[in-house]
């Protein structure tokens, strides 16, 4: 049950945030300290969810025996998913600490001598996030989480389009809009954007655009005034903080973002999708 708190003097004291304003903040890290000792357990469980895709990326290093890519910013550390594995290989197995999807992953990973396919590991780490935080109970999070997984999907399938790879393998979850780009994709005609949700068509004509950092600026900016417009009743309540936290990680980004950093990240992006269609070539 969520529980409508509010944090005054927690809510009062924070910056105010401008997209692009170029000013130092205190890195992730030290916001979500500030966050852990200042929320309701419960609440700050609500926040954790949220860092959960760091913790995906690192259990694939983890499977990969790839120390050197681990992110700080999970919530779980190596020594978790070690003593993880050491439990699933015990006869008396008990609770481990890590989200149930990622124990399911681990277990059918256990034993398996090739090496981890990225994509499909990816995917199903994604989806078990998707449907963990769904059921999380938190209105915005439902709502915010929803956009975020429908603006990716829209990305992976113009990425797919132009790559000529398999559209399925990038697009995750199994809702209608999901299953709608996976059907126009298969059909390989020009298609019409389909108008549910209401804000597809704006995330098409945006990542459209060949300019990369300008496509992930606007891409921001639309994240941005999404969680303007779902949390403008909400007042130092959890989902006023969440939606902050959101944007607080947007200004993070773009202080780190640079002319020459946009052309390195689209350089890598398409290293690495071109990758997968070698691979999925001999699959």
């Amino acid at each position: 049950m969520i529980y409508n708190r509010r944090y005054y003097y927690l809510v009062a004291g924070f910056t105010d945030l401008v997209f692009d304003s170029g000013r130092g903040y205190p890195g992730l890290i030290e916001f979500r300290e500030e966050l852990k000792n200042n929320l309701h357990p419960s609440d700050y469980h609500l926040v954790s969810l949220l860092f959960l895709p760091y913790d995906n990326d690192n259990l694939i290093a983890f499977l990969e025996k790839r120390a050197d890519r681990w992110n700080p910013l999970g919530n779980y550390t190596m020594s978790d998913f070690e003593e993880e594995q050491k439990t699933m290989q015990s006869a008396f197995m008990k609770g481990g600490v890590i989200p149930g999807y990622m124990t399911t992953l681990m277990a059918q990973s256990a034993g398996e001598e090739q090496s981890v396919d990225r994509v499909a590991t990816w995917k199903t780490l994604t989806e078990g996030y998707l449907d963990l935080t769904l059921g999380s109970g938190s209105r915005f999070l439902n709502k915010w989480i929803c956009f975020d997984r429908d603006l990716r999907n829209i990305l992976a399938f113009l990425n797919a389009r132009e790559l000529n790879l398999n559209a399925a393998r990038y697009i995750t979850g199994n809702d209608k809009f999901a299953q709608d780009l996976i059907s126009i994709f298969n059909s390989g005609k020009d298609f019409v954007i389909p108008q549910d949700p209401e804000y597809a068509s704006a995330i098409f004509r945006i990542a459209t655009d060949s300019r990369f950092l300008e496509k992930e600026r606007k891409l921001d900016l639309e994240r941005w005034n999404f969680i303007d417009s779902s949390t403008v009743f909400e007042y130092f309540t959890i989902d006023q903080i969440l939606g902050y936290l959101i944007r607080y990680s947007i200004v993070l980004r773009w202080q780190k973002l640079e002319p020459e950093t946009g052309k390195m990240m689209l350089q890598k992006l398409i290293d690495q999708m071109e990758v997968h269609a070698v691979s999925a070539r001999y699959k």
